[in-house]
């Protein structure tokens, strides 16, 4: 049901509560332009993964989860937790340079205002622009209206690669989304790997029942070598008093 209502609010027509806006993108979204280096330090309110071996450590592993594929996102700006690498719901798009998510933090803030694209990537798009809540900083939009080859992308939070830093989980390493790439997300690979565990499920489910088949047939055989036991002693009683009247 989970699934359901939020692919229902994926295709709803979102509201527009505010103002539009035409106006020139920024530096950051016209060219994408890097922010000012600054000192990988630990992000903020991320915490050092536990290995495997130590206590809780393999939830993610339980999970069917390798730690190499996950990672956090966190604001250029002031290491705010902007997102993770596991709500990635769309593969990169080479000329926009973004993280397409389906989900991201409550440090994400969706301005009201709804702008329109009078240049670069998103000429003619009208989007919302997303910025941290901590410090201010755009780090992204989000597409009301967008020509085919972005439609796809519409509702979703696409976070700038410049804007952006990764929080290794494998390696407690902190490094600029815009130098790495993550792998094109498959419809088709999920599902051959959701019919595997299905499969699975299934054969398991028959092993167990044909388990209690076997158990009830022991039962029942126990019971019929009990009664038919009792029904002998029974007879055999029953003539020997006969016998001595």
């Amino acid at each position: 049901m989970a699934v359901r209502r939020c692919i229902q609010r994926l295709f709803q027509e979102p509201q527009v509560d505010g103002a539009i806006t035409f106006e020139r993108p920024g530096p950051v979204l016209r060219s994408w332009g890097r922010p000012p280096q600054e000192d990988a330090v630990m992000p903020r309110g991320a915490e050092p993964q536990r290995e495997p071996n130590s206590p809780g450590g393999g939830t993610l592993l339980r999970r069917g989860l390798r730690l190499e594929e996950c990672a956090l996102f966190h604001c250029r700006g002031c290491r705010a937790v902007l997102g993770d690498s596991l709500h990635l719901c769309a593969q990169e798009d080479r000329f926009l340079r973004v993280l397409v998510c389906f989900k991201v933090t409550n440090d994400v803030v969706l301005d009201d205002s709804l702008m329109v694209g009078i240049e670069g990537a998103l000429l003619g798009c009208a989007y919302y622009a997303l910025y941290c809540r901590s410090c201010g900083l755009m780090v992204g939009f989000s597409l009301y209206s967008a020509f085919a080859s972005l439609v796809h992308l519409r509702g979703l939070f696409c976070l700038f690669k410049d804007s952006i830093l990764c929080y290794l989980l494998k390696t407690k390493a902190i490094i600029e989304a815009s130098e790495m790439n993550f792998p094109a997300l498959s419809l088709k690979e999920h599902l051959g790997k959701l019919k595997e565990q299905l499969v699975g499920v299934h054969v398991r489910l028959e092993l167990l029942i044909k388990r209690l088949e076997e158990l009830n047939q022991q039962i029942n055989v126990a019971d019929m070598q009990g009664y038919a036991s009792r029904t002998v002693g029974l007879k055999l009683g029953f003539a020997e008093n006969k016998s001595s009247n």
